[in-house]
């Protein structure tokens, strides 16, 4: 009877620790470690994400300097992520979109446009910069969106795939988990009733494109999977 009461005490003295280690771990990330146990257990694993980086140099951060000064009013590279902008590519395979984002600058001379995440027809996720960073993928909303480029809609034809909308769903569980600032979510072709969330900025006057991407059925899809999130859609 001492015996097993000696293994109780030390097994329990033993699993100690694996919890303080979770609440440093919660902590390091920036939450309170007072959350009670039911907010602890609601942490979201993070999807694979392969790193396929753009050319990220300083010439990069350069012309984004540029373009937030022209846009925005003020140089900046970092962003603190207010909502994600989904999008689709136009082209049909990951590398010629990867190669088309890669160069820091378009023949104009400015930033080249890119998002954060690039989403494969098999759902394969890559990042192409980090989460943070200033990425030019939607017109008054750069300054604080993470934008999602999903390969398919070539001549503007509906046809992401279920694998797409899987990866969509959880990198932005991720997303949401991580930057609690994130408080909305809609495709580009919303882009003119999303003013409505307060966050377009604009300075160059005229400066417009009409978006189809990535579709109202998508759209859809992500709002009915994502609707225990608290998130925002238009």
């Amino acid at each position: 009877m001492m015996k097993w009461m000696i293994s109780l005490l030390l097994a329990l003295f033993f699993c100690v620790p694996a919890f303080v280690t979770s609440e440093k771990n919660v902590a390091a990330e920036g939450k309170s470690i007072r959350q009670p146990a039911s907010v602890l257990l609601r942490t979201v694993t993070a999807p694979v994400i392969i790193d396929r980086p753009v050319r990220l140099t300083e010439y990069r951060k350069q012309l984004t300097r540029e373009y937030a000064f022209q846009h925005y009013g003020e140089e900046f590279t970092e962003i603190v992520p207010r909502a994600v902008v989904v999008h689709w590519t136009e082209m049909p395979e990951a590398d010629g979109v990867y190669e088309y984002f890669y160069k820091e600058a378009r023949q104009d001379g400015t930033l080249n446009v890119c998002s954060q995440f690039l989403v494969d027809r098999d759902g394969t996720i890559f990042r192409l910069t980090p989460e943070t960073m200033l990425d030019r993928h939607a017109i008054g909303y750069n300054w604080c969106a993470i934008g999602i480029e999903n390969v398919g809609g070539v001549d503007k034809k509906e046809d992401l795939t279920p694998e797409q909308l899987q990866a969509n769903i959880l990198l932005i569980r991720y997303l949401q988990e991580k930057y609690p600032t994130i408080r909305y979510v809609w495709g580009h072709y919303q882009q003119t009733v999303a003013k409505k969330s307060g966050l377009y900025k604009e300075q160059v006057q005229g400066y417009f494109h009409g978006k189809v991407d990535p579709g109202p059925k998508f759209m859809k899809a992500l709002k009915k999977n994502l609707k225990d999130t608290g998130l925002r859609f238009f």
